[in-house]
């Protein structure tokens, strides 16, 4: 819980002049600073945001930044209480003791502090650099037994140079992909923390600029890694650039290794959630065997520098990693011309043979509109996103990556009306005519072939994803589906796999292709699980309602499937309807998959 101190006070005093600032702040700045830790937003009260976060850590994180951040540019002083727990879900909010508790501790907290409980202390201490003082247990109204809170060093407002413990922070286990207790941070008025991982990451890459070796004899360490290794392009830091244009920057270069092979480039989306994390504890977040951190001291001209490390085996994650490469800056015009020459030097250092450049260079004012666009739609801003959207083809008319974008998004694969998929698949592919064979140009085409019944074709375009882009997770994801669809489940769960492998934090689409698999396999209750932890994600998701509501079913809980089918757009949907999403050419899996949606209770045959 985060609020506003002092907020009823200064609402007296000019009511309309602190509401607007409050509202500015979460609009602008509150949703990409939970966003860069990896958290998401599940409602705004007032001057009020509730937040759920994968990991304690990022949740503190994105804390101590937030009210540095917001002390040395003089923003509304706030406080901030986290909570780790079970909670419960439901209709997009969160409910329970846990939430309650969090609430509690942000009454506790200073103006400017941090206040944690017991469990989520437990999860941090000796893993992250922070001290932290015991406040004692303290009473809370509606809450049984006394809360044991801890504060966050009062030395916020000097982040980076935080007061820092001085035991060296431990490497946590690698999360379970399942069974997450979500750390519950209940946040009022916080600034853009795209800004938040540099703090932590400059000390930490300024700790180690003195021990970096240069490349030499026996070196790089990666030229003795066997098979294809997982890489981790975090997001990018800048002495003197705005953040937004570090971050994307690093995401450009992830698109920029789309097509490169014998090395596997954990996706955009995962990468962000790593934001803020040392790279020890980045590479155990994301599964990989090496961290590609980038710095830019200056302005782009003046380069990125780049550190390679590998935290595996032969790495030095027992003892922190230790860079086995560091790349000088080089001077770069451009956005996009750095991020192809980042990319090339990338694959140079692991000996992997570079694709030909397939992305036009583009102004930096258009890349930096449609990375915010890209943002904004990830944080449920669809309005915002559409616009940002707009400026960068208006900037770069023509461009084929933001006319391939737009089509994607008058698809709106994950929460479109299931009855209406048919036709926007033809008219997003319809849109993309003309457009070069990109990833999503591809997905495009080959999703509307199988709904148009060239089931053929569509497979040609899946193994067209295969060799232009195995390093695309929405595009293999895609590949998966299609496979699916075709009957193909085997071919599907390998290409699954590799699919998780580059998108190690559960995404609301990779979890739907899940329960489709478990669905058409007879695992019901498998099914149910991966539709529900989808929606948990993203409660409008409608593909991943038909599954659960056609899972429940299967295995008897048909009040339950019923409730789910209700949450359906365009209810009451007959059967057909419902399925209208699902275009299979393989029988078996749509007799499933009718079969359960009857037996909720829609009409129609099965």
């Amino acid at each position: 819980m985060l609020d506003v101190a002092g907020f009823s006070r200064m609402m007296a005093a000019d009511e309309a002049g602190t509401l607007n600032q409050v509202l500015a702040q979460q609009q602008s700045l509150i949703a990409p600073a939970i966003r860069s830790h990896g958290g998401r937003i599940i409602k705004l009260m007032g001057d009020g945001v509730l937040a759920l976060f994968p990991s304690v850590i990022s949740a503190v994180e994105a804390a101590a930044h937030i009210q540095a951040d917001a002390a040395r540019t003089r923003h509304l002083p706030l406080r901030i209480g986290i909570n780790l727990g079970e909670v419960l879900i439901a209709q997009g909010d969160v409910f329970g003791d846990e939430v309650n508790i969090a609430a509690r501790l942000e009454n506790l907290a200073r103006p400017g502090g941090v206040a944690l409980s017991a469990s989520a202390y437990d999860q941090v201490r000796n893993r992250i650099p922070y001290d932290f003082e015991d406040f004692g247990q303290h009473e809370v109204k509606n809450i049984p037994d006394p809360v044991q809170v801890y504060f966050l060093g009062d030395e916020l407002t000097s982040l980076p140079s935080l007061r820092r413990s001085s035991q060296p922070p431990k490497v946590p286990k690698p999360a379970p992909s399942r069974g997450l207790r979500p750390a519950v941070l209940l946040l009022a008025v916080c600034l853009a923390a795209a800004a938040a991982g540099a703090g932590l990451w400059g000390w930490h890459y300024a700790a180690r600029q003195s021990t970096a070796a240069a490349p030499g004899p026996g070196r790089p360490a990666a030229a003795a890694f066997e098979g294809s290794p997982v890489i981790a392009v975090l997001p990018f830091t800048a002495a003197e650039l705005p953040p937004e244009t570090a971050a994307a920057l690093s995401e450009e270069v992830i698109r920029s290794l789309a097509a490169a092979s014998g090395v596997r480039i954990i996706a955009p989306a995962s990468a962000r959630a790593a934001a803020g994390l040392l790279p020890e504890e980045a590479a155990a977040l994301l599964g990989a065997d090496f961290v590609v951190a980038g710095h830019l001291p200056g302005p782009l001209q003046q380069g990125v520098r780049l550190d390679i490390l590998q935290t595996g085996p032969g790495g030095g994650s027992q003892g922190g990693a230790e860079p086995h490469s560091i790349l000088p800056p080089q001077p770069q015009e451009t956005l996009s011309g750095a991020a192809a020459g980042l990319a090339d030097r990338i694959l140079r250092y692991f000996g992997k043979p570079q694709p030909e450049p397939a992305r036009p260079e583009i102004g930096d004012g258009a890349v930096l509109q449609l990375s915010a666009a890209r943002s904004l739609m990830a944080q449920g801003n669809r309005n915002g996103a559409q616009a940002a959207l707009r400026r960068a083809q208006k900037l770069a008319p023509g461009w084929p990556e933001a006319q391939a974008l737009a089509a994607w998004w008058e698809l709106d694969l994950v929460t479109g009306p299931v009855a209406g998929l048919p036709g926007r698949a033809a008219q997003a592919a319809e849109m993309a005519e003309g457009l070069p064979p990109q990833p999503l140009v591809l997905q495009l085409r080959a999703l509307a072939a199988q709904f148009g019944g060239r089931a053929a074709e569509a497979q040609q375009l899946a193994g067209a994803l295969a060799s232009a882009a195995p390093n695309d997770a929405p595009a293999q994801l895609m590949r998966s589906w299609l496979l699916h669809l075709a009957g193909q489940g085997g071919a599907a769960e390998q290409v699954l796999a590799h699919v998780r492998v580059l998108e190690p934090v559960p995404q609301p689409m990779v979890l739907t292709v899940q329960s489709a698999l478990h669905l058409a396999a007879g695992r019901e209750a498998e099914a149910a699980a991966a539709a529900a932890e989808a929606l948990a994600l993203e409660p409008a998701a409608q593909l991943a309602l038909v599954l659960h509501c056609a899972s429940l079913a299967a295995l008897g809980d048909f009040d339950a499937a019923a409730a789910a089918c209700a949450r359906l757009d365009g209810v009451p949907l007959t059967v057909d309807q419902a399925a209208a999403g699902f275009p299979y050419s393989a029988s078996a899996p749509l007799r499933g998959l009718r079969t359960g949606l009857s037996l909720a209770g829609l009409a129609g045959r099965p």
